[in-house]
């Protein structure tokens, strides 16, 4: 009856998560864009003329050597969550994983579950909290795939402890270009293990992937919330800083920044265990409640008015609740912003070794602001910091840690002209390069080859391990 019940409320609770009430992707229409279509809702869309939607791997194999006898390139999608030109064909061929998405096996006695690259991490999640598991890193919201966050890098609240998604990755298979399939591990063929995690597609198509799991129980721990406020930005930069490098007992931590222009205002969060009391359930249930049902509405109501809201929602991020279960520190966000209502929005990523962390903040946060001065684009800027223990991003050396700025800007009524945006990403991808950093590399960037070669963390890995492009 427990269990049964539990299923029941997962089911429940993946329902009320959807974070783009202005478009499904789950739509015919939504194969035309990417995440672009946030930041600028009029882009025209960009439609294939054919789709390959397979169910295994063998249908990948034929579909992957069907294009190649034809000479076609195949753009590979699950959601559609990049906004780097990465998933989308103007009238070519398209392989879509959406239906390649079991759960293969759970294997309690290793540790592991092995899934094909199309199944939602959330729901992955969801299965494996039947049976008190978890994945130690997802996605913040319900449509991002495991292949799409392998092919990208992976971030969440625990990343300081778990690293990137692609951390967590032991072993997976691929078809690569030729038809052929691969299969790769840390051990088995590790060169190629690792050009394809964070490939960003280039390499071939992920069809299963093994990855590490936990035991844990994400629905039922809640964590109590140690946070601190700033009205300084150099203050908020200070103590962020000692937090991300200093985390101590938290179990998940976040921090942000909000520019308002005339003011601005930060916190930052470090979730510990707590006792497991009745009052720390009932804080977490009511506080939660309330907030969800800011993002439950959202996209609902007048223009006006939804812009309104995701102010609101904002100051809840910024005056976060005391307690918090494990799943709604994971999910917080994206319950309650709905990037599709109010304001356009765009994201700029950058990684960084966290010993550059304060120069990395002033310098990209300055150049935030010296395009809203120049340009007037942007309504707010925000950004959202973490910080990462990646062997991966380490690239062989010594993993004293990494930090992510995730700048989430909303932009104005006229937009943001292409050279304007253009410049910005150059801008932003010379100061990574500077700090010795990378960019996340579905958000935007130069599309100049030579920049983008140097902040992408996988050419290390495409040149064999020798030699940092950064």
């Amino acid at each position: 009856m427990e269990a049964m019940s539990r299923v029941s409320r997962l089911a429940g609770w993946r329902k009320r998560i959807n974070s783009h009430e202005t478009f499904t992707h789950d739509s015919i229409d939504s194969l035309g864009y990417d995440w672009e279509r946030v930041a600028t809702p009029s882009i025209a869309p960009r439609f294939p003329t054919k789709i390959y939607l397979p169910q295994t791997t063998a249908d990948v194999v034929k579909a992957v050597r069907e294009a190649k006898a034809l000479g076609e390139r195949l753009a590979i999608r699950s959601k559609g969550h990049s906004s780097n030109d990465l998933v989308l064909t103007d009238r070519g061929s398209m392989l879509l994983t959406e239906k390649l998405n079991r759960v293969v096996e759970v294997d309690e006695e290793e540790m592991t579950a092995t899934v094909q690259a199309g199944a939602v991490s959330a729901q992955v999640d969801d299965l494996l909290a039947e049976r008190g598991l978890g994945l130690p890193v997802i996605g913040d919201h319900n449509h991002i795939t495991v292949g799409g966050f392998a092919s990208v890098g992976g971030i969440s609240p625990a990343s300081h402890r778990f690293g990137l998604f692609i951390d967590t990755v032991q072993r997976l298979e691929y078809v690569n270009w030729d038809g052929e399939l691969v299969s790769c591990s840390r051990t088995e063929h590790p060169e190629q293990f690792h050009r394809v995690l964070a490939g960003l597609g280039r390499h071939g198509v992920i069809t299963t992937l093994t990855v590490r799991i936990i035991r844990v129980e994400k629905y039922r721990t809640v964590l109590r919330n140690h946070q601190r406020h700033y009205v300084n930005v150099d203050r908020f930069v200070a103590g962020s800083a000692q937090a991300i490098r200093n985390p101590g007992e938290a179990l998940m931590e976040r921090g942000v920044w909000v520019d308002f222009g005339r003011f601005g205002v930060g916190q930052f969060s470090a979730y510990r265990p707590t006792s497991q009391s009745p009052y720390a359930r009932a804080r977490d249930a009511v506080s939660y409640t309330m907030l969800n049902a800011i993002g439950a509405v959202a996209g609902r109501l007048p223009r006006g008015v939804d812009r309104a809201l995701k102010y609101v929602g904002m100051t809840g991020v910024l005056f976060s609740p005391g307690y918090a279960t494990m799943k709604n520190v994971e999910f917080f966000t994206d319950k309650i912003l709905d990037s599709t209502v109010g304001d356009p929005t765009r994201m700029f990523i950058v990684l960084a070794p966290l010993h550059r962390y304060e120069a990395l903040f002033r310098d990209s946060y300055e150049l935030m602001r010296d395009v809203r001065r120049q340009h007037g684009c942007f309504t707010f800027i925000s950004v959202y910091v973490k910080s990462i223990g990646s062997a991966y991003l380490a690239q062989g050396g010594p993993d004293d840690g990494f930090c992510e700025l995730m700048f989430f800007c909303g932009i104005g009524r006229d937009g943001m002209r292409p050279e304007v945006l253009e410049d910005l990403v150059t801008r932003l991808d010379d100061i990574c390069i500077y700090n010795q950093g990378f960019r996340y590399m579905h958000s935007r960037t130069s599309k100049d080859p030579a920049r983008r070669a140097k902040v992408d963390p996988n050419e290390y890995y495409i040149n064999g391990g020798h030699g940092n492009a950064t």
